[in-house]
């Protein structure tokens, strides 16, 4: 028993924690609905049959299986809000710096162009650099503005 607790307790991948339900319970439906007619009389199953045994497990693994795809779900829609919300704050940092810098388009145009390129690049990069980071390995590369121009020389 203590050797059941210790598999619950792992995180296991999606299909290894599936098949860890699924597979016993198919093998008892197959032993149920394929046991001897004297036995299933002793064990009270006379009145049951095949087809019911048949959706009874069907319902269980339904139900787990809904379960499953509902968390699953709620897992990507709360991490999609989550990167719009990253998105909005760089959006909303990036259009501060350039209207702050806004009094000193009058003093220093040139500079004050350059530092507004400067930043909304930095922060392209730095949003491609986040998406690329949350795709994994075998994500494409995320599209940003093109970074010439950051270095002075």
């Amino acid at each position: 028993m203590v050797g059941a607790f210790a598999l619950l307790s792992q995180r296991v991948s999606g299909t290894t924690g599936s098949s860890f339900f699924a597979v016993p319970s198919a093998c008892l439906a197959i032993i149920l609905t394929n046991i001897d007619p004297q036995l299933r009389q002793s064990l009270g199953l006379h009145e049951t049959d095949k087809s019911q045994l048949w959706v009874v497990s069907l319902g269980v693994l339904v139900a787990l299986l809904a379960f499953r795809v509902s968390r699953s779900m709620e897992r990507f829609w709360e991490g999609t809000g989550l990167l719009h919300m990253m998105r909005g704050e760089w959006f909303d940092s990036v259009s501060c710096c350039v209207t702050f810098s806004r009094a000193g388009l009058v003093d220093k145009p040139l500079e004050t162009k350059y530092f507004r390129h400067t930043i909304v690049r930095l922060m392209s990069i730095c949003h491609g650099s986040a998406l690329k980071e949350i795709g994994g390995d075998d994500s494409n590369e995320c599209e940003y503005i093109e970074p010439f121009g950051l270095d002075i020389r």
